[in-house]
Parts: structure tokens; C-alpha cells; sequence
């Protein structure tokens, strides 16, 4: 089968679904081509120096090509005159539509391609960081609302009418849909829509004990503390803080426990931050990390005991295929990803700090085990599980 990935950008150090899927189709045999703009996205910090130039490529581990068309790019949006005519020369079986919303695959969302091609789009929208706590954020929020009324709603329209599957990665997002479709667009979209969550690549995240070993003694953990960890892009809006106060709390009680955090960004807030690390009572129990490669990662989260996220990342579902259990909030973006007191655990608003003491008061006792937590993961969360699914939905 000859499969084209169409994303607005594709940033191969940072991950995402534009990139784990064309490996997992790679990986099962088909023909892949990514069709993709030269622009990349602004992620903050050190993350922002990223710079692609046009042209085709061809990734080295998984063999398929990546096609870097020429564009008009802000921020997040882009666009490329010569799209349409590099698709149709590829002559794909199917197209997997990522990111509607940038703009670029609008070329492609008309009755010509949808006649000639099965198409595929995929949806991840989640409204949680659209904060209106102060002025600031509500006139932020106004904009992004307003952005979704007159450029994101029209294009999931023509999406909706023109693509024969449109995948949601979260429940919110099906609720989203709903939210602004009207008439036939709601019974048509009824029809095509299906549930299938983000994950993680499973040649980049697995769970290897010696890994396990080394890295804890490498960062002087012993073996009868207990490692959290969160990864993640650092800004004030993942509330970190609240985190860090309450590990110095636990130890004040005398648990043993150290906390990981990952993806500072080299930026005013990084040193905010640690400063705040540094004012705690016990500051070599946190260890702190810039953004790191997969491979860096995985081993950090091999040697930490449970994960916590506070805010909806695909760093979760990557540390899942670690067997981290991990820690999250019982909300729409995330709920679908755990079971509770299986591979994870749900706090609300008002027991935080009730989930993880029980938490970690358990794992000073009893050690998860990991290979089989990681084998379970991969049921649901594996790409290669996701993307066999996405195709099998259209035969």
C-alpha cells in the first residue's frame, strides 16, 4: 500500500504523531511518504533553533521519504503551492491528514482527491490550556477562540466532508466536533468518526532493567527511594511548583523520595524555577534536566518509580511504554489513558495530595513490574498497534 502522511511540519527531534506513525507504517511494510513543509514550530527556549531546508529526503533507520515542499509559514500555520501536484505525483492508496487546522493540507480537501483517494484525518483538540484566570490569558483565549471559529472550524468542515474517516485521540476532541457542527455535517460526521488514542513509538520507549540499574546509580538514587518524574516542555503554565512544594513535604514527613523533572528550555523561567528548587529545604532531591533525546529519556524514565503530569502530554503515553505507572488528573484529555490502580492512578481537585503520599507509601513496599506493564501498554498505546488500526478502519 502506498501511504501519504500529510503535516503541516515535521520535526523528527522533538517526535509527535507525524513522526511515529510513518515509521510504524514503514515498519509494517508499506510504501510511506511524508509530504511536509520546510517551516518548523516555535516550542520555546533552546527548542526554537530547529531549521529545515526544502527538498527530499529519506529517513535513515526506516527507509521512507520525506518530501520538504517550499511554504509560507506563521507560527503554527504554512502553506505550499506545489502540494496538490507533488501528492497526485505520488499517486498514494491512502492520505493520513494530520493537523488540519495549520492550513496546509487544504489543497487537498475538495471532491478531486476525495474521489481518487481514501483519506484520513486525525484530531487531537484539547481546550485545558486555554486559561482565564488573568487578564493576560483571557485576551489570549479570546484569540484562540476566535481562531477557531473562523479558521479551525471551516477547514474541520471541509474535513468532515471530504475525508472518509476522521480520527479523534481524545474523547474532548469528539465532544469539540459537536460543539460547532450543525445538520448533515453532525449525522456525516457521526458516521465517520472513530476513537483511537495518541501513544509511543516502541522502538523508542521499552523497558530495560539494566538501563534501570545503571541510570539510578549514575544519579545516586538508592534503591529504597522513590523516583517521580515529569516530562515536559517547562512554563509556568504545567504549574510545577505545586509539585516541588509538596515532594519537600513528603520528605519533611520522611518519605524517601527524589523527583525528576525534564524539558527545562534554557529560558528566564528555567532559572525562575530552579531558583525556587533551590529555596526548597532539601534541594538535591530534585534533579533537573533540559529537553533530551528519546533514548535519554527512556532510561530516566526506566529509573524513576511513577510519573506525574499535571497538564495532558504525549510524554505520558511515552513513559507508559516504559511500564511507568503514572499519576494524572481524572479529566477528559487524559482518562482514556489508564486504568485506575492498574497502570496508573486518578487524583481529583481535592485529593492530590492524598493520591500521591498513598502512592508512594506503596511503592516504598512494592515495586511495579515493569516488562509486564510495558507488554500490557503496548496493546493500546504502541504505534504500531494505532496505525494498523487507522488503516484497517477504511477496508
Amino acid at each position: 500500500m502506498r501511504l501519504g502522511i500529510i503535516t503541516a511540519h515535521y520535526m523528527p527531534e522533538v517526535g509527535y504523531q507525524e513522526v511515529h506513525l510513518p515509521r510504524a507504517y514503514a515498519r509494517s511494510g508499506q510504501t510511506v511518504k511524508v509530504f511536509t513543509s520546510d517551516a518548523s514550530v516555535n516550542l520555546g527556549g533552546e527548542m526554537n533553533k530547529l531549521n529545515y531546508k526544502s527538498g527530499l529526503f529519506k529517513d535513515e533507520k526506516y527507509g521512507y521519504e520525506i518530501l520538504r515542499l517550499p511554504s509560507f509559514s506563521y507560527k503554527s500555520k504554512a502553506y505550499s503551492f506545489k502540494l496538490k501536484k507533488a501528492v497526485l505525483e505520488f499517486n498514494p492508496d491512502v492520505l493520513i491528514i494530520l493537523g488540519v487546522a495549520k492550513i496546509f493540507p487544504l489543497p487537498l480537501l475538495n471532491a478531486t482527491f476525495s474521489n481518487k483517494v481514501k483519506m484520513i484525518s486525525i484530531y487531537g483538540d484539547a481546550k485545558e490550556y486555554l486559561e482565564r484566570n488573568t487578564f493576560k490569558q483571557k485576551f489570549k483565549t479570546f484569540f484562540h477562540e476566535l481562531g477557531y471559529r473562523f479558521i479551525k472550524e471551516p477547514l474541520y468542515r471541509r474535513a468532515v466532508n471530504y475525508c472518509d474517516r476522521l480520527v479523534m485521540n481524545i474523547p474532548e476532541t469528539n465532544d469539540f466536533f459537536l460543539g460547532f457542527l450543525k445538520g448533515n455535517d453532525k449525522k456525516v460526521f457521526e458516521q465517520k468518526r472513530i476513537m483511537h488514542t495518541l501513544g509511543f513509538d516502541p522502538d523508542e520507549y521499552f523497558f530495560n532493567e539494566a538501563d534501570r540499574t545503571d541510570k539510578r546509580a549514575e544519579l545516586g538514587i538508592a534503591d529504597d527511594e522513590v523516583v517521580l518524574i515529569t516530562s515536559t516542555r517547562v512554563n509556568k503554565r504545567k504549574n510545577l511548583e505545586r509539585n516541588i512544594t509538596f515532594m519537600s513535604c513528603l520528605q519533611a514527613e520522611g518519605k524517601k523520595v527524589k523527583y525528576i523533572i525534564v524539558g527545562f528550555l534554557g529560558d528566564d523561567y528555567e532559572r525562575e524555577l530552579k531558583a525556587f528548587i533551590q529555596s526548597q529545604p532539601k534541594p538535591e532531591a530534585f534533579i533537573c534536566f533540559p529537553f533530551l533525546n528519546a533514548k535519554e529519556i527512556r532510561k530516566l524514565y526506566c529509573a524513576a518509580d511513577v510519573g506525574i503530569w499535571l497538564k495532558v502530554a504525549i510524554s505520558i503515553q511515552e513513559a507508559m511504554g516504559t511500564g511507568l505507572p503514572v499519576i494524572l488528573e481524572n479529566k477528559p484529555s487524559v482518562n482514556h489513558l489508564i486504568k485506575n490502580n492498574v497502570n496508573g492512578w486518578f487524583f481529583e481537585k481535592n485529593n492530590f495530595e492524598d493520591v500521591i503520599r498513598n502512592t508512594v507509601t506503596m511503592l516504598h513496599d512494592k515495586k511495579t513490574d515493569r516488562e509486564k506493564q510495558a507488554r500490557e501498554n503496548a496493546t493500546t498505546l504502541s504505534y504500531d498497534t494505532i496505525a494498523n488500526k487507522i488503516i484497517e478502519s477504511i477496508n
